[in-house]
């Protein structure tokens, strides 16, 4: 456990960031590891799966323990906490860090498995650049909406303030919609996240920039993945991905 630990601590280097999630290690689980999982959130319904699987580490993006959060453990939070002590399971979790890893995040995860070049950091967060920005196959708006739509598995929600070709994009994953701005005063094409809110329809043609909200959680799922594929290679243990459906 201690070697896994480590590895992660090393490879995202949460020290880096600051951050509103506690990163790293929250629940200490069983110390021997034989099967392994990643997943977007630590939601109950995620911690129930990962209890069926038989894993002894759990691997999330958004963990239980957040800044400003009341530290009482109560509800729901004791549940989930309960349910992984009783089970031995050990929970880990990388917020930022998991956005931003040029390997295996959300953002540069995404923008290479769909063939974007000249890829260069974009949206500054308290220092550090959590998003991605480059060039991509010249395609209509439509079309590119539909492009998005087909990898994330997600209805792309649109406001086409912008050109009607899209050449460059942006993208930070979830909850990203205000950094419409920042991508605008970029001169980029369309700007992708997750999230949405009313003003955003207006900012996209206020701007004069194409905008897509692809789902908080769909767009937070590349990374979890890739960091599956990197840990059972790396370790050579088992480690999949626990996919539990949010459209939000």
């Amino acid at each position: 456990m201690e070697v896994l630990v480590r590895h992660l601590d090393e490879l995202l280097k949460p020290q880096q960031f600051s951050d509103v999630s506690a990163n790293g290690l929250q629940i200490e689980g069983t110390p021997k590891i034989f099967h392994m999982a990643t997943a977007v959130s630590a939601s109950l319904a995620t911690i129930e799966a990962a209890v069926k699987a038989g894993v002894q580490v759990l691997i999330v993006h958004h963990g239980i323990f957040w800044e400003r959060d009341n530290p009482a453990i109560v509800g729901s939070k004791k549940e989930k906490i309960q349910l992984l002590l009783e089970h031995g399971i050990s929970l880990l979790a990388y917020h930022l860090p998991l956005d931003a890893h040029q390997s295996y995040g959300n953002n540069w995860g995404a923008a290479r498995l769909l063939g974007w070049q000249n890829l260069e950091p974009f949206g500054a967060y308290k220092g550090m650049f959590i998003g991605v920005k480059g060039s991509v196959e010249k395609l209509s708006r439509e079309d590119f909406a539909g492009v998005l739509e087909n990898f994330y598995g997600h209805i792309a929600y649109t406001a086409f303030g912008g050109s009607k070709e899209i050449a460059t994009a942006a993208l930070i994953s979830g909850g990203a919609h205000r950094s419409i701005t920042e991508a605008s005063a970029a001169g980029i094409d369309a700007f992708i996240t997750g999230s949405f809110d009313e003003p955003t329809w207006h900012q996209a043609y206020e701007e004069k920039i194409n905008f897509y909200a692809l789902g908080h959680s769909n767009t937070e799922k590349i990374g979890p993945q890739l960091l599956a594929t990197h840990l059972q290679s790396t370790f050579q243990l088992p480690c999949g991905f626990i996919d539990v459906p949010n459209p939000f």
